[in-house]
């Protein structure tokens, strides 16, 4: 039975000489792998639209148990391709595509998800407010995956925390803030500011729009904890954290 749904490339393998085995994140199915037969082709069923970062519209015949699902046909909905003087956006779309494909699950629609994610890459090519924006996506991902963490009540004992303390203490592993007395008991701990909680709730508010100030929310410590964080998350370093230690 034939589908069709919207999906982002996340990632391509070259299959044999003329196919590709495509990972795709659909917007009414979820992560998928497909098979392209002829995808490799200059002249192709495909409309040549299978590049990385790239949204179009696929047609594809599910398959059952660990067999790949048989892409037919796609058409090319849009390129995400930034312009040469735009390297931040264009590595941070590619960032946004490595979050997805390490974050979610083959086969859990999250068609919210895959707005969010389609809207930032349409903001990211623009080149302006690459970090606030990729930032807010970020965000977005781990809350809509289930990870966003608990910024206002210890996560090892439900203790409100005291936001008018000059530090806090946050748990990677247990995935939020921790009081004064659970902090001895966990590991992986950074310490952060009161002023980078708010920041992250302004950030993922749904009245936050990007301002003249939001290079202030930009701030290295928020980086530095998402870094951290969602390197614990999916168990390694993402391949783009390289790229924004020298940015």
């Amino acid at each position: 039975m034939f589908q069709q749904t919207e999906a982002l490339v996340l990632r391509t393998v070259d299959f044999s000489e003329s196919s590709l085995v495509l990972t795709l994140f659909s917007r009414n199915f979820g992560k998928i792998q497909a098979l392209a037969k002829g995808g490799r082709r200059l002249k192709n069923p495909f409309e040549s639209a299978l590049d990385l970062m790239t949204h179009i519209l696929v047609t594809f015949i599910p398959k059952r148990g660990d067999a790949l699902d048989l892409l037919t046909e796609s058409k090319l909905v849009r390129r995400f391709r930034p312009t040469q003087e735009n390297y931040d956006g264009m590595y941070a779309g590619l960032y946004l595509i490595e979050l997805l494909n390490e974050m979610t699950i083959e086969q859990e629609p999250m068609p919210e998800l895959f707005d969010a994610a389609v809207e930032t890459l349409t903001q990211l090519i623009t080149g302006k407010s690459v970090m606030p924006t990729l930032m807010r996506f970020e965000w977005q991902l781990l809350e809509l995956t289930g990870h966003f963490p608990s910024l206002d009540y210890c996560v090892h004992c439900d203790a409100e925390i005291d936001h008018t303390a000059r530090r806090i203490a946050f748990a990677h592993l247990d995935g939020g803030v921790v009081c004064p007395n659970c902090r001895p008991v966990m590991q992986h701990v950074s310490i952060i500011k009161p002023d980078l909680i708010e920041a992250i709730k302004l950030v993922t508010s749904d009245e936050w729009r990007v301002t003249s100030d939001e290079e202030s929310l930009a701030t290295p410590q928020m980086r530095a904890l998402l870094n951290q964080y969602i390197s614990h998350l999916i168990g390694k370093r993402p391949i783009m954290f390289d790229y924004f230690e020298k940015t």
